[in-house]
């Protein structure tokens, strides 16, 4: 996987694409309107400031604690404050904003749903996300309180359709929980454990 969209610029869709452009994949955010914009460009300069302002604590000795490190930063052996300092920079720069739906996703490996918890809104999402994805991509919900079950069959992919969810502050609380529904393919089960190790997290595979 190597381009990344993420529905969604709330305060986790926000640290989603971050975290995940942080470690290296080509990321796009996709929203709704105008508006969407100009409340998630400020969420990503934040974030930008906590990643920065992380990485020199780390580089301390009060950073360098359990209570402290930032595990979807670095690893505490092979910590390199310039290193991590350029890939915020790398990561900020490279993330895209796409209000065009299909634009956004024409190239998309990997779609991560993370919109509010409101039902309709979801199953009218991927009701028009279906016909505008590649055939490639793997779509995955970051859904909190909501089955992928419930909305498989709106996605046009439910061999490919799955949880991944994640927890606030991923940078620091580096946890991602994988749940299929009835209709996954193992196989993309498998691909999304691979891609929260590769974005620093922890999988948690989650079979009931």
């Amino acid at each position: 996987m190597k381009n990344i969209v993420v529905a969604g610029g709330g305060v986790l869709g926000s640290q989603i694409a971050f975290q995940a452009a942080y470690c290296g994949f080509d990321v796009t955010i996709w929203l709704r309107s105008e508006g969407s914009i100009t409340r998630t460009q400020p969420k990503l300069d934040h974030l930008k400031e906590v990643y920065i302002e992380t990485i020199n604590l780390m580089a301390t000795p009060e950073g360098q604690t359990p209570s402290t490190w930032a595990r979807g930063i670095a690893d505490y052996d092979t910590f390199d404050k310039d290193k991590c300092l350029e890939q915020v920079e790398k990561a900020y720069n490279g993330l895209k904003l796409e209000l065009d739906m299909g634009k956004a996703v024409s190239d998309a490996d990997l779609v991560i749903e993370s919109m509010a918890e409101n039902v309709d809104d979801k199953i009218a999402f991927y009701e028009k996300l279906a016909p505008l994805m590649p055939e490639k991509t793997v779509l995955v919900t970051n859904s909190s309180t909501l089955l992928p079950s419930k909305f498989a069959k709106y996605t046009g992919r439910a061999n490919k359709y799955l949880s991944l969810h994640f927890a606030n502050s991923i940078w620091k609380n580096n946890t991602a929980e994988i749940m299929a529904q009835s209709k996954t393919d193992s196989k993309y089960f498998d691909e999304i454990m691979k891609f929260a190790e590769e974005i620093r997290m922890i999988p948690l595979p989650v079979h009931k």
